[in-house]
């Protein structure tokens, strides 16, 4: 994939920015992001906006029609170029075989339109608001796949990533566990995804929001439990034929499928603590 780098200037008196990550067609989750940050002007999505959930189309055109910015996620690069799999990263064949249920039904049931409208997106997105810059990405910088784990991630290398794109703050998605960590230079902030809950035992989603104010780190990640309506979307996945497994994650809010590539401290079903969380 090739890493075009789109930049978007953010006003001087923009007070804050709204992300989100991972919607995989769940349109429940999707439609409460949007009723919760209608108020903020700047609002971006990380990628993967189709996968696990139903109706596809219905997702695509809440996030067009509300004009968000969204950056080419594997899942979205894979749709839009007719790919053979979501290019997910997955190893185990448990976890592929559900991914390939997903995406097997997302390509099947995507317009046309949306599928070339998925291939003009990029894969990063720099925001520039005064002097300070944050990168949008969706695995890692460098890997749109990449799955960087909280447990599994030092600081040294958040720090050189930092130092490399000339930036505050990296924001991402992908693993689908939501994580913050300030290191000397800026933040790693994953957001979250929309999708599905973070295997906490808990149906409700994340998306981030980024706090603009003054000081030195006037740029500050925030994380913000979000609750929609679960069973309409469960209801649905199930008319249409999608695994019981699937159904079950959203309403449990434990990870039934794909949680073969959890590392053992993010498999463990908890709160997501250490994290700057709006309530």
């Amino acid at each position: 994939m090739t890493k075009e780098m789109q930049t978007v200037q953010v006003p001087d008196d923009c007070r804050a920015i709204a992300l989100c990550g991972g919607p995989y067609s769940n349109f429940g989750a999707v439609a409460a992001f949007l009723a919760e940050t209608a108020t903020i002007s700047h609002r971006f999505c990380l990628g993967d906006i189709g996968g696990f959930g139903p109706h596809p189309n219905w997702t695509l055109e809440q996030l067009r029609s509300a004009q968000v910015q969204c950056l080419q996620g594997n899942y979205d690069y894979a749709i839009g170029h007719g790919e053979r799999d979501c290019g997910c990263g997955y190893t185990d064949p448990q976890d592929q075989r559900f991914a390939q249920i997903s995406y097997d039904y997302t390509f099947a049931h995507t317009a046309a339109t949306h599928r070339a409208w998925l291939r003009t997106l990029p894969p990063l997105i720099r925001l520039v608001w005064r002097d300070r810059a944050v990168l949008l990405c969706h695995g890692s910088p460098e890997v749109v796949n990449d799955f960087v784990w909280e447990s599994t991630t030092g600081d040294r290398w958040i720090e050189d990533r930092l130092a490399r794109y000339d930036v505050v703050g990296i924001c991402a998605t992908h693993t689908g566990i939501p994580w913050v960590r300030q290191v000397d230079g800026g933040f790693w902030f994953n957001v979250g995804v929309l999708g599905r809950p973070a295997h906490e035992g808990s149906p409700h989603v994340y998306y981030g929001r980024l706090e603009l104010g003054t000081g030195d780190r006037a740029v500050s990640p925030v994380l913000v439990p979000l609750g929609y309506d679960v069973e309409a979307v469960a209801e649905q996945m199930a008319a249409v034929g999608l695994p019981p497994e699937c159904q079950d994650s959203l309403r449990s809010g434990v990870w039934t499928t794909c949680a073969e590539i959890l590392p053992p401290t993010e498999k463990v079903v908890r709160p997501r603590l250490g994290l700057a969380i709006a309530r």
